[in-house]
């Protein structure tokens, strides 16, 4: 775990200060695509699940 938390931090700090549209990250074989694209996906769809009526409540 120490060598975990470790590997985090040093990612953190190569990282702090670059903009998010030059970080690339691919998840899961996907083409890569840059934190900024993934980051405003994530809204998007976090925003549509709580647009979505609830079809379980009764009227």
């Amino acid at each position: 775990m120490g060598k975990e938390k470790n590997m985090d931090k040093e990612l953190s700090d190569m990282l702090r200060g670059v903009p998010p549209q030059n970080i690339l990250i691919s998840f899961d074989g996907k083409p890569a695509k840059s934190l900024a694209d993934y980051a405003k996906e994530q809204q998007e769809k976090a925003r549509q699940k709580k647009r979505r009526p609830r079809d379980d409540r009764e009227r």
